[in-house]
Formats: C-alpha cells, structure tokens, sequence
C-alpha cells in the first residue's frame, strides 16, 4: 500500500478492522487510520489497545462500530482502503469493492486479503480432489501458468538463499526440537459457521475491474514449502522454513505455494 502511494502517508479505512493491529501499525508509521467492524466486541477492544498507545500514535487512530459494506463514511476522503481475512465470508465482491471505490480517493489504493484457489493445486488434499471432481483444475492450471511463465528472477533467488543461510542454525533447533516433542495428531480445525470462499487472482481481478478498479498486482502470503501434510511431523521446522519462502512473495510463482494472497489495486484518476 504505502509502495503504491509513494509513503506511508493520508488517511487509511480498514474494513474488518477486528482488533485494529493493522491501524495501529499504519498509525505508527504516520498515517491516520479508521477502523470499521461490525462486532462490537472487536470495536471495544481496538480502542482500548489504541488508548493504551502512546499520544502521538493513538492520536492517529479511531475506530468506528458499522456495517463494512456501507460504513457511513465520507466519500472520496481516503487515500487508501484495506480489507484482510474479510472478503472470504461474503456472498459476493461486489458491495465491499464497490463500498473501497466510494470511500477512495481518485488515485488511493485498496489492499484485500484472499483465499487463495491457486493453491489447491499444490495442497494435494481435500481441496485438490475438488477441484479436479468439478472439471475446474485444468482453468486453475493454464492460469497459474501464465502467471509463473518467467520463472523466479534472480534478485529474489539472492535473498531466498541468504535467508536459507541466516535460518540454519533455527531449523536445525526446530528439527531437534521436533524429534523430542511428538507433534502427535493433529487438533480439531475452528469452525467458522459458514464456507469461506476462495478466489483465484483471475477472479479477484476481474471483480475489482467490475468496480472500476484497475492496476492490479498480488502478493502470496502463508507459503507453504512442502503440501499441508508434511507440516504435522514437524511443525517447527516446516514453519520456519515458511519463512525463507517469504522472499518469493512478490513473484508471481509464488501463488503456487502460499495459501493466501493479497490483491493490490488503484481507483483511476478522474
């Protein structure tokens, strides 16, 4: 967002702004940040945390108790809006992008968090055989091709391997450690009461063009080196490695192995 802008600068809306952690790291890089959510409980605890805040951070901060999809606040008096771990559980793009495009200025920025379909095809689980059963693999496939056709460039391959190298000595601890304290099986997954929905970056694209969006860019966030079943063995050292990956986020091949992404898009000029 603030590589976008060109700083970490104006005025940020956060929809879905649960605990505020995203506001109060904006504010204390120096923007003003408004918070919206719909719990109330969520509300309560993002403006106690902003109160505990040093003033010149908490000075930057207000949270807001409202419904995301129409939040009542002025129109056009952002430069940037985010929505993370919210899109997933609604019915459709449509009103949040649309609610983004009205609150942005012509220029601001939109940051949304999703789902990410792509990487289904590596998870090789439940959601792989869905896939194929359904007749889509092969659309998520010529997809992620187009987006990894170049392969990973070089700069990225530097900091991934001194990564690789700063981490050994962790993943050899967190190898031991592994060994020593059986994983054992693994626990009930939370229930979230409903499906979240996942997207392709194709998808996420397409929607935020509908809305009038254009620019788009993405992010792979949660990789995952080996599929989600080489993770219990090991959870330390499978998390740790995760971090290396982190390097690789910006490139589009990455949205094979990261189980999330981050949509970035511009609203036009006028």
């Amino acid at each position: 967002m603030a590589e976008r802008l060109g700083g970490a600068e104006g005025r940020l809306a956060d929809l879905g702004c649960g605990g505020g952690d995203l506001c109060v790291e904006a504010a204390r890089l120096g923007m003003n940040a408004t918070g919206v959510d719909i719990a109330e409980g969520m509300i309560e605890q993002a403006t106690r945390a902003a109160n505990a805040l040093e003033p010149k951070v908490g000075s930057h901060l207000q949270f807001v108790l409202g419904d995301v999809l129409a939040s009542g606040l002025p129109e056009a008096s952002f430069d940037a809006v985010t929505g993370l771990g919210l899109i997933e559980y609604l019915p459709e793009d449509g009103p949040l992008l649309r609610e983004a495009y009205r609150l942005l200025r012509p220029g601001g920025v939109l940051v949304v968090s999703c789902r990410n379909r792509l990487f289904n095809l590596a998870s090789l689980n439940e959601y792989t055989a869905r896939e194929v059963e359904d007749g889509d693999a092969g659309a998520l496939l010529g997809e992620l091709e187009r987006l990894g056709r170049d392969g990973l460039s070089m700069e990225a391959l530097e900091e991934f391997a001194r990564r690789l190298a700063d981490l050994a000595p962790a993943l050899r601890d967190a190898l031991e450690e592994d060994r020593r304290v059986s994983a054992g099986a693994p626990g009930p997954r939370p229930s979230f009461g409903q499906d979240r929905r996942q997207h392709s970056p194709g998808d996420l694209a397409g929607s935020a063009r509908e809305a009038g969006f254009t620019g788009s860019a993405f992010v792979g966030v949660h990789p995952h080196p080996f599929p989600p079943a080489a993770e219990p063995p090991a959870p330390r050292f499978y998390n740790h490695l995760a971090r290396a990956f982190e390097a690789l986020e910006r490139e589009p091949l990455a949205l094979t192995w990261s189980s999330a992404f981050l949509g970035v898009f511009t609203k036009p000029e006028a």
